[in-house]
Parts: C-alpha cells; sequence; structure tokens
C-alpha cells in the first residue's frame, strides 16, 4: 500500500471559503456581503478565505470549486422576523427551495448548489446562513433590524470556523 502523500500547498490553503452573497444597492439583500466584509476584518484561521459572491449560480459554483468547505451568506424568505438567521445543509435549502425560491436571487444559492453537484464540482461541506431581510429596494445600507443582527451572525460565524480548525 503507498503511504499518502501531503497535500499541496495549494490543497491546503483552499480549505474553507467564506462566501457572501448580495447586492449592496438593493438593501437588505446586501446583508451577505455585509457579514463578508465584517469577517475580511477578523483574524481568520490559515486555509481560510473571505469573498464576495455575484448573484448568479454559475459564478457560485466557479467561487465554489476547489475548496474542501464552503459558508455561503445570504439574505433568505424564511417567513420569519427580520435579521432572524438560520444554519442550512444543502439537502434542507433543497428541500425549501422545491417550488419556491430560497434565495432573493433569481439563480440562486439552490440553483448553484444542484449545478455544483450536477458538475461534480460541490465541495465536501457546505454550510448556508440565511437571514430574513426587511427593506428590499434600490438603496443603500442595511434596515436597523438586519443591522443589528449582523455582528451577530459574523461572530457565530467566525467562533464555528475557529471551533472547527482547532
Amino acid at each position: 500500500m503507498n503511504a499518502p502523500q501531503d497535500p499541496s500547498p495549494f490543497e491546503e490553503q483552499q480549505h474553507t471559503l467564506i462566501l457572501g452573497v448580495g447586492n449592496t444597492l438593493y438593501g437588505d439583500d446586501g446583508l451577505g456581503v455585509r457579514v463578508a466584509e465584517m469577517l475580511s476584518e477578523q483574524r481568520l484561521p490559515a486555509g481560510v478565505a473571505v469573498e464576495q459572491a455575484g448573484l448568479d449560480s454559475v459564478n457560485l459554483v466557479i467561487k465554489m470549486e476547489g475548496w474542501q468547505r464552503v459558508i455561503i451568506i445570504d439574505a433568505v424568505h424564511m417567513g420569519e422576523r427580520p435579521g432572524t438567521w438560520r444554519r442550512f445543509k444543502p439537502e434542507e435549502v433543497r428541500l425549501l427551495a422545491e417550488g419556491q425560491r430560497f434565495s432573493l436571487h433569481e439563480s440562486g444559492v439552490a440553483s448553484a448548489l444542484e449545478l455544483a453537484q450536477a458538475l461534480e464540482k460541490l465541495p465536501q461541506e457546505v454550510i448556508i446562513y440565511g437571514m430574513e431581510p426587511e427593506v428590499l429596494e434600490v438603496r443603500e445600507g442595511l434596515s436597523s433590524s438586519v443591522q443589528a443582527a449582523v455582528p451577530e451572525l459574523a461572530q457565530h460565524i467566525l467562533d464555528e470556523i475557529w471551533k472547527r480548525e482547532r
């Protein structure tokens, strides 16, 4: 039996990607981007990167390729109080998205997950954080209820990342 090879520096580097999804010019739709910005200002474990993602599923698939774990943050209609956030697994997103849009975007997170799986580019682990928006209209900035919840969600994700990387 051959001894396992050490991962290349590139493979080690591509461990966890945090993707903030949304449009900052459309009110609370930009909350994923704002959480990602907040996380990018923090000290992160080696192998963890933070990026903003475009709004289409093809772009999301391209961004996810090559990563072991991807954490996606997006505005999601859940029928909850604005600012409420939840953690989802891909299979939960697929179930919630059947017959309705999960993400606010036409070809959102659920479509990206399906496409990545079909192309065999789905990371080993995908975690989705969705937050209920309040204001969806052309304007910069988040509503007060969503803005108040962003630091809590960012801290939760940061804590989860550090806990897993120990």
